[in-house]
């Protein structure tokens, strides 16, 4: 019988393990290739930078909130480009890798994470929504599709969302590195931007067109562009925020390379929304001007704020120098909507959801519409009516006390947003930058009563994370003093 011992078992290093899996790895991508089983060949490929990012994340909690922000600011496009429906599901896993990487990070006290920083205004403020979502499931209207809607979105991807950018956006330098990554972003919306005026739409844009969005995009007045967005809506919105917010950081950011940045990134924003062709995105940028004016604590400021909101809003509002420019021109129809056939159809719409919902104190119900009968000619269609907002749309579904409820906690998280940046923070450079940020949030949520923009990605992550910062704004700031 032969001994064992005189022939020792040696395992395999892990150096050669690597080059054994690299071979057997580069084996299976050919026979894919061969046999066309080309996603096969792909999921091979990207299998080892997805180990590695997820070993990476799941030691660096930080790093998937990045991942996290990275998938939202392109998801519309992945999904546009790729031809695929669910992908939003992705969203919510990368929500619950983040909060097992936080709970790791946790256990093992590899992270300076307080867990004390998830209890804030905005967490506890949103359990009454929470709770008032649970009671939309007693709603006679509701159906399987919204009771999926309020436990998948409302209760658990929201709340978790709130949790982790609470936990994660707690010092300086994730602040400075989120507001030149969200920079990038920008850059590259705005390119994509030019080349959508300058070389025309690709072949999933003009897909996504002629399923009928050339109507409210290719139009009479001038073309809406969209660049990697749901829509010129959502695109103009979310630029409303970049103009507002950058252009005030810019403004009291010291380092120069740094201020020049922001200005420019600010003014991308500024082109990009009066090219979106969104009217209702002007508000944006003013609202934001008109909280600066009232939070920034100096008179100076003040004066200046006050004057340049002033200057915009005459120059829309009473004059027609430069009605030649159809940019201009659509925009200044915003400060006459009752010329506006478009204003005046969803004044329209407003009224009859009212007179519906007077029977229906409680909405609808989730993912539900107000049902309305169309004529056209002798044609009669049984359809809904649009929400054309965000704000009509949680009223159509929730009913007028579930937008009740929504507006106050709005107010109530504002209220002590404002408290904390004029009270609270004694670093002024930080004290402008989380003004700016909140000032973006605000025109977003005055930019709800007439576009839906502030529900979709990458726009409510953006809002989310711009509150989360203004309320570890003490901590931040007491880091930055130490």
């Amino acid at each position: 019988m032969v001994n064992s011992n005189h022939y020792p078992v040696r395992e395999l290093s892990p150096k050669a393990l690597s080059y054994f899996m690299l071979i057997v790895g580069l084996i299976a991508i050919v026979v894919s290739v061969i046999s066309q089983n080309l996603l096969i060949a792909a999921s091979i490929i990207c299998f080892p930078i997805i180990l590695i990012i997820l070993i990476w994340g799941s030691q660096t909690p930080r790093f998937g909130y990045l991942l996290y922000a990275t998938y939202s600011f392109y998801f519309i496009a992945i999904m546009r480009y790729s031809r695929k429906e669910g992908l939003s599901v992705i969203l919510d896993i990368l929500l619950v890798y983040m909060l097992i990487s936080i709970l790791f990070a946790v256990i093992q006290k590899k992270s300076n994470i307080r867990l004390s920083n998830a209890i804030n205004i905005l967490t506890i403020s949103y359990i009454p929504w929470m709770l008032f979502i649970l009671i939309q499931f007693a709603n006679p209207g509701i159906q399987t599709e919204g009771i999926t809607l309020g436990l998948r979105s409302w209760i658990f991807a929201n709340l978790a969302l709130y949790v982790t950018s609470s936990l994660l956006t707690d010092n300086p330098k994730v602040l400075k590195r989120g507001l030149i990554i969200f920079g990038i972003f920008t850059t590259t919306a705005f390119i994509k931007l030019l080349f959508q005026k300058y070389w025309w739409f690709d072949t999933a844009e003009t897909e996504w067109l002629m399923q009928g969005s050339w109507r409210t995009h290719i139009l009479n007045t001038g073309i809406r562009y969209f660049s990697i967005f749901t829509d010129a809506g959502n695109f103009g919105a979310y630029m409303g925020i970049v103009t507002i917010t950058y252009s005030i950081i810019g403004l009291h950011t010291h380092k120069k390379w740094l201020s020049f940045f922001y200005l420019g990134v600010a003014f991308m924003g500024l082109i990009s929304l009066l090219m979106s062709g969104t009217r209702g995105a002007i508000i944006v940028p003013l609202g934001g001007l008109i909280l600066y004016c009232l939070i920034c604590k100096n008179i100076k400021v003040m004066l200046i704020s006050m004057l340049t909101g002033l200057l915009l809003f005459s120059f829309f509002a009473f004059t027609d120098i430069g009605n030649g420019n159809s940019l201009i021109r659509r925009m200044r129809t915003a400060f006459q909507p009752t010329e506006d056939a478009s204003y005046n159809v969803r004044v329209e719409n407003k009224q009859f959801i009212a007179e519906y919902l007077e029977s229906y104190p409680w909405g609808v119900g989730l993912n539900q519409r107000v049902p309305k009968i169309w004529e056209r000619g002798d044609e009669v269609i049984d359809g809904t009516v649009p929400p054309d907002s965000y704000y009509v749309s949680i009223w159509m579904q929730t009913g007028i006390i579930g937008l009740s409820l929504y507006l106050i906690i709005y107010a109530i998280v504002l209220l002590r947003c404002c408290y904390i940046v004029m009270f609270r923070i004694r670093n002024r450079e930080l004290a402008h930058t989380l003004s700016a940020l909140l000032c973006g949030v605000f025109g977003i949520w005055l930019n709800g009563y007439v576009g839906e923009g502030m529900g979709m990605p990458p726009t409510n992550f953006v809002i989310v994370a711009s509150l989360a910062f203004v309320l570890n704004g003490p901590y931040i700031d007491k880091q930055i003093t130490q």
